[in-house]
């Protein structure tokens, strides 16, 4: 495989998961070039051997420096942080954004695409319902702007399949591990490791570490089918049994309540 094939261009590397993703290409050999923003905040991934290119992705002629010369795309960019998901701006922000890195990438003929879902696009008020990759969206009329926006993604995931990119999409579920230091997954198991009783929602998820996450969308990259969905998730469990697990492991056992879904800020 020649040196440019094996250049990667990674939008959101800098961020939790993106971070763990952007160490496991380095590791197999890849070399990186990540897209940020002169406000991102970059410690994560400042030990692994990278380039920067600043840019972001609602500006698609930012990224064409850094695109150019690659043979492949990691888009792991859009809303990270919770309160940014019920903006104004979310959809667009989640739709647009994902366009650009599909348009220029075709224009500038990367060999493949992993666009990075969410399990929300998957989510529903059944609490009986196990979904899987070919399950369809329930949440239409939710008014949750983050799974709406990422839904809508997908169909832009779909067009561009169609009209010839190879476009692979890799779905983290509730994902965990070292340098989630913003707590964007974490921050419910902290308020119930430090509160009495620990609070609970109803529902579940499924939910895996985040080294076997990066590895799942490493191998979408190598190994993955153009315009399938793989769903990244290990055992699946309720919110109760995923907070009980974490007061064991703290050493700290104590009850546990769940809440209807309403009264909580917890998010899938």
């Amino acid at each position: 495989m020649s040196e440019q094939s094996k250049t990667v261009f990674v939008t959101g590397g800098h961020g939790f998961i993106g971070s763990h993703v952007v160490r496991n290409l380095v590791e197999r050999g890849y070399s990186v070039r990540l897209l940020v923003r002169k406000s991102s905040k970059t410690h994560r991934v400042d030990d692994i051997p990278h380039e920067k290119f600043v840019g972001d992705i609602l500006d698609l002629e930012s990224m064409r420096e850094g695109m150019t010369g690659c043979t492949s795309c990691v888009h792991l960019a859009g809303i990270s942080a919770y309160k940014d998901m019920q903006e104004d701006w979310t959809i667009p922000t989640i739709v647009e954004g994902t366009t650009n890195v599909f348009k220029l990438a075709k224009e500038l003929g990367l060999q493949r695409v992993v666009y990075i879902g969410s399990g929300l696009t998957y989510a529903s008020y059944d609490k009986e319902r196990v979904a899987n990759e070919d399950s369809p969206f329930l949440l239409a009329d939710s008014g949750l702007f983050y799974a709406i926006g990422k839904h809508r993604a997908d169909a832009v995931v779909d067009d561009y399949v169609a009209a010839g990119l190879d476009v692979v999409v890799a779905i983290p579920m509730e994902t965990y591990g070292p340098n989630d230091d913003e707590f964007l997954t974490t921050g419910y198991l902290k308020e119930a490791i430090n509160s009495w009783p620990a609070l609970a929602t109803r529902g579940g998820t499924s939910f895996a570490h985040v080294d076997d996450v990066a590895e799942g969308i490493c191998l979408s990259l190598e190994g993955g089918k153009a315009g399938e969905r793989y769903i990244l998730g290990g055992e699946n469990a309720t919110i109760k049994e995923i907070i009980e697990l974490t007061l064991e492991v703290a050493g700290k056992p104590k009850s546990v309540v769940v809440l209807p879904t309403g009264l909580t800020k917890f998010v899938l």
